[in-house]
């Protein structure tokens, strides 16, 4: 006597590498709006900058406090997207401590991670940690102004010191 085996189970196709890394991409950004680093007035600030987006009404302020060429603390405040904040939250935490010079060649590569022309390297794409996420936002051109209202904001006050 034959026993009948239960057909084989329809063939799923595996959810393409994208997909999982969108998704961590995704979870990388709410947390850093949920919980974001240096958010609040910096009373002793040196320089600061308020860039708005009129489009869709975000605002951004970037207070710094600079000692010599260096970004000594940084903090931001906003009534802004959950991008434009956690731009702000990971992009401040990458600059505290580093040059002015550094704090540049990081926006630039932000600028460039949000577009889809020049990608990065692989080297210069591991070291921008938790920044990697704003990837993501290559493939919705009307976002990338949420991203890049942080960065106006941090090279005005910048170079108003």
């Amino acid at each position: 006597m034959a026993l009948s085996a239960d057909p084989p189970p329809p063939a799923v196709a595996p959810l393409p590498p994208e997909a999982g890394l969108a998704s961590l991409y995704q979870e990388i950004i709410l947390s850093h709006y949920r919980a974001p680093k240096h958010k609040g007035a910096l009373p002793h600030a040196s320089v600061s900058a308020e860039h708005r987006n009129p489009l869709c009404g975000d605002v951004m302020s970037v207070q710094l406090v600079l000692d010599g060429g260096r970004i000594a603390d940084a903090a931001f405040s906003a009534r802004a997207c959950s991008i434009s904040q956690a731009t702000a939250s990971m992009v401040l935490d990458r600059v505290i401590g580093s040059s002015v010079a550094d704090a540049a060649q990081l926006m630039a590569r932000v600028d460039r991670l949000i577009e889809t022309t020049t990608p990065l390297s692989v080297a210069e794409n591991h070291e921008m940690g938790d920044l990697r996420a704003l990837a993501s936002v290559a493939r919705f051109p009307a976002r990338r102004a949420c991203v890049r209202l942080v960065l106006s904001a941090l090279r005005e006050a910048i170079a108003s010191a």
